[in-house]
């Protein structure tokens, strides 16, 4: 046998390996939403489903703005992959005089991947920015990031205290990034995942965080499969070159 050929074989094998591991589409796009509501009187929460765009490598992305008159405009920039994970980064800018709660969601579905392994994340840098009326810009959370596999919260980062930055229009307070990192015993295949925000801003003022979620589905019999194909083209290779 070749070299070129064994090459070539073990390299289509983990390919092979490679995808069954990864979330498979019950379609040729995933479903995604965006949901954000707040707890201005009289509001209501705002359900967004993005158009996709398909990238080269199979992931998608998905960018905007939606306005909801008297409580908040948000604008957002994800990049989300059949993986699955998803990340990417929010502004929202609260339209309300007054403090407010708000909460802005985003679940990648459609998907069909093995058991949960492992999973991981993170928010921030965030940055909170006074573009109001007033002299002061604060927020608060506890907590701001949460993850979550098919509706359930796996993970939780951010006890943000209400401490005010003062200084006029334009000032601004940071929260440095946090992050997870962990295990996941589950026995079951999983169908979506989804990050949740949720915090209270003053009025007028402006919020922006990055994020991301990844999560490591068990591999598939169809891997351990390939992998067993791959070590068996390799023990052929080894004795079929020890034999000339």
């Amino acid at each position: 046998m070749k070299l070129w050929v064994l090459a070539a074989a073990v390299a289509l094998v983990f390919s092979l390996a490679g995808s069954a591991r990864s979330g498979s589409l019950s379609s040729g796009t995933p479903d995604f939403a965006i949901d954000v509501s707040s707890d201005v009187v009289g509001g209501a929460p705002v359900h967004l489903t993005p158009t996709l765009t398909a990238n080269p490598d199979g992931s998608f992305s998905a960018s905007g703005t939606q306005s909801a008159p008297g409580e908040f405009s948000l604008a957002f920039d994800f990049l989300l992959n059949p993986d699955p994970s998803i990340s990417g980064s929010f502004t929202l800018m609260s339209l309300s005089p007054s403090t407010q709660s708000f909460t802005v969601s985003a679940t990648l579905g459609g998907l069909a991947f093995g058991p949960p392994t492992h999973a991981s994340g993170s928010y921030g840098e965030l940055r909170y920015t006074n573009t109001g009326p007033d002299q002061m810009v604060a927020l608060s959370a506890n907590p701001l990031y949460s993850a979550k596999i098919d509706g359930s919260t796996i993970a939780t980062l951010g006890a943000i205290a209400f401490v005010p930055v003062t200084g006029g229009t334009g000032v601004f307070g940071t929260i440095s990034q946090e992050t997870f990192d962990m295990p996941i015993s589950s026995s079951t295949q999983a169908q979506s995942i989804g990050v949740a925000f949720a915090f209270m801003l003053t009025g007028q003022d402006q919020v922006q965080t990055p994020f991301e979620l990844t999560v490591v589905p068990e591999p598939t019999q169809i891997a351990f499969f390939a992998i067993s194909i791959a070590l068996i083209l390799c023990r052929i290779a080894r004795d079929s070159a020890s034999c000339h």
